[in-house]
């Protein structure tokens, strides 16, 4: 039998259904996680098992449950999906060792993944991940024996986190400015796992609302379930059709955002990220170092300069704005793919969460979601974001990763290059403010080009010549 080659990324291990992602492969990896916590004894007793829409989840998920019990460590089910925020909450609120999430997030509907989450309730840090790696390795010889059926040597209990999450979402919101505050809103789940949990908070206010693809669909619409322009279409139609003053969407396991203003344009994660910044600044009073990764738009860096705020930038991986965050005095932080976090909130991203943010951040300062960026844009001057997701053959691949790396352009689109940085990715930062990132993935043949400029046509000129570039490295 062959042995599959297991490795984990930004935050988990990601493969492709019934190809590398198979039952046997996911036991494999929870021996592995159990032997980990075995070793590392972390705060708390037991595990909470949970899974996303996606096809097969809760087979991976009872297969994964009997493992973990046949180490004798107390197992809790979640029986129905559930975002991963909530299973993040559910480990703190219950006093777990962890929770083991099946999950691609916002991945193509061919995936699926684990995220482990530990005690802290956060993305598993780079020491857990090479931990659970060397257990990996060493259970590998003998795979066989470690992707048979597990007995269970304890009981397997159920537990559903859902109901205390959206409480905590609840009373972190200032719930008295937004009671009955006369918003239509359109939600939008994109059938992912924390379908309902806008619904049901934004009821609770007494705001009209409506809830689009709520429904449990594996395979997401025919789209992936990234809140992203081109995915959301159905919500930008719905809130141009009702009037709406917001449109809100999460991704597959819900701890990603995206917005469209009432104008029916789509507000990006940047413009988020943002927003809330000064919302939290100015309306709440708070304080704190503010964190970004590699491909987060300069907003945030002349906000920070704005209100005297330390600024500190990380390789793309919300584990590493975690990191952060448990080590104390860190405001805020935020990715690029619509993952935010906030401290006081919980070490983790919640696009529920940051979706009742923004309607606070409406409601206390009378704007719309279009006049709040505008009033960004007045203390930053405009930025304009464009990403393109340049996909290869996958022989192509390693050329175009050794290529990168040596890749220093002195000018792009005859403008002089300025500096060039490579802590994650390659990034070149232009004379006139702009930049071009181009990164390659270490697991899929794609290459993610990332460009930020003063207005759209520009951002997506510079983009498209960076796929230029790339195309030229293969000639």
């Amino acid at each position: 039998m062959a042995v599959p080659t297991i490795k984990f990324g930004t935050e988990g291990w990601r493969g492709v259904i019934a190809d590398d992602f198979t039952v046997a492969n996911v036991r494999l990896v929870t021996h592995a996680i159990a032997r980990h916590l075995k070793d590392t004894q972390p705060p708390g007793e037991g595990i909470l098992v949970a899974h996303d829409c996606r096809a097969q989840s809760e087979v991976f998920a009872q297969a994964s449950a009997q493992v973990l019990s046949s180490y004798g460590i107390p197992v809790y089910v979640a029986l129905r999906p559930i975002s991963s925020p909530a299973a993040a909450h559910g480990v703190l609120k219950h006093h777990l060792q962890g929770a083991v999430m099946f999950t691609a997030s916002h991945n193509p509907p061919i995936f699926h993944g684990i995220k482990f989450k530990p005690h802290y309730g956060g993305a598993a840090l780079t020491d857990i991940t090479q931990s659970i790696e060397r257990h990996l390795a060493e259970l590998l010889p003998d795979y066989e024996r470690y992707t048979e059926t597990a007995s269970a040597n304890g009981t397997i209990h159920t537990l559903d986190p859902v109901p205390d999450y959206l409480e905590h979402v609840h009373q972190f919101i200032k719930v008295d400015e937004l009671y009955e505050a006369p918003y239509r809103v359109v939600t939008d789940a994109m059938h992912g796992s924390g379908a309902g949990y806008l619904k049901a908070l934004i009821s609770r206010l007494g705001m009209e609302v409506h809830a689009l693809r709520e429904e449990r669909n594996p395979y997401f619409g025919g789209t992936n379930p990234e809140p992203i322009t081109q995915n959301i279409q159905p919500l930008i139609q719905a809130v141009r059709h009702l009037k709406a003053h917001i449109g809100i969407a999460i991704d597959g396991d819900g701890d990603r955002i995206g917005a469209v203003d009432e104008h029916g344009n789509f507000v990006d994660s940047h413009r988020i990220f943002a927003i809330t910044l000064r919302h939290l600044v100015e309306k709440r009073g708070m304080k704190g170092e503010v964190v970004k990764t590699f491909s987060v738009s300069q907003m945030i860096d002349r906000l920070c300069e704005h209100y005297n705020l330390p600024l500190v930038v990380t390789p793309i991986g919300f584990k590493f704005i975690c990191e952060r965050m448990l080590n104390g005095g860190v405001l805020m932080g935020g990715e690029e793919s619509g993952g935010i976090g906030i401290t006081d909130y919980m070490v983790e991203r919640d696009g529920v969460m940051m979706g009742l943010l923004l309607l606070e951040a409406m409601a206390t300062s009378g704007c719309t979601l279009s006049e709040l960026v505008e009033e960004v844009f007045a203390i930053t001057g405009a930025y304009y974001y464009h990403r393109i997701d340049a996909h290869f053959e996958r022989e192509q691949m390693p050329t175009l990763r050794e290529q990168l790396k040596t890749l220093n352009l002195s000018k792009i689109m005859e403008v002089p290059v300025e500096r060039r940085d490579d802590l994650d990715g390659i990034k070149h930062l232009l004379t006139d403010g702009t930049w071009l990132l181009m990164r390659a993935s270490g697991t899929e043949p794609v290459v993610r080009i990332y460009a930020e400029a003063r207005t759209p046509d520009s951002a997506r000129h510079l983009a498209e010549e960076g796929h230029h570039i790339l195309k030229r490295m293969l000639e």
